[in-house]
């Protein structure tokens, strides 16, 4: 299953790296209290690191992507990226709510660095993965609706063929491509903004591709794209 960028995902933000983690025969059926002990960790370290700049939208990390959007014509408070609405939680000092192992997982990491992490079930996805702008066709199944709906053109999403998996990045998934207990087959996706440091895309690579082996046991593959490599290399 390969993933791929379209080259206008690049020209909208500039310099951004986006890791592709991808790994087979998981089993995500159970519990890992482990997992659970250390979202619970890291939730109450990005509660206390994240304290001094007042609220989420002001972290040096989230900023990049509502000044990005923001210059697209989109607004930010309407359509938050996905680590801006976990801080935003995180800030308001709810407890960490335990989905999945594989889901427990991905938002450590995306809580220990502060950037959106996402992830899709590769057995549920008819077609490649693609970042692209969406276009006429193209339709999403949001999580509390029964039917699918248009989608209007232009927006930056993670497709499958015509199926739209998120809206504006990792801001709202589609039940199409959810991670389950049922998940064997996964590729897991994180965003950097240009505006970070070039190693954060490397350290954050190194923990998903990592932490997949630690706890789940399974062969990993993993990779960055960015401008100048717009396709997985499998």
């Amino acid at each position: 299953m390969s993933v791929c960028v379209a080259p206008v995902i690049f020209e909208r933000f500039p310099r951004m790296r986006v890791i592709v983690v991808l790994a087979h025969d998981i089993d995500n059926s159970h519990a890992m209290p482990e997992l659970a002990d250390r979202l619970h960790s890291v939730w109450m370290q990005a509660a206390r690191e994240a304290q001094p700049y007042g609220n989420a939208q002001s972290h040096p990390h989230i900023r990049p992507w509502r000044e990005q959007f923001r210059a697209m014509g989109v607004s930010s408070k309407k359509f938050p990226s996905a680590i801006e609405a976990l801080l935003r939680r995180v800030l308001r000092g709810d407890e960490p709510v335990s989905i999945n192992a594989l889901v427990d997982f991905y938002h450590t990491v995306s809580l220990r660095y502060i950037v959106p992490v996402g992830g899709f079930d590769l057995d549920a996805l008819s077609a490649p993965l693609e970042l692209r702008l969406t276009r006429g066709g193209d339709s999403f199944q949001a999580l509390d609706e029964e039917e699918p709906y248009a989608v209007p053109a232009g927006e930056v999403a993670y497709a499958s063929g015509q199926t739209i998996l998120t809206r504006y990045l990792m801001w709202r998934q589609a039940k199409t491509g959810l991670l389950t207990t049922h998940t064997r087959s996964a590729v897991l996706v994180a965003e950097i903004p240009g505006t970070t440091e070039a190693e954060l895309a490397a350290t954050v690579c190194d923990s998903l591709h990592s932490g997949l082996e630690r706890y789940f046991g399974v062969a990993v593959r993993s990779c960055i794209l960015d401008s100048a490599h717009l396709i997985t290399p499998w």
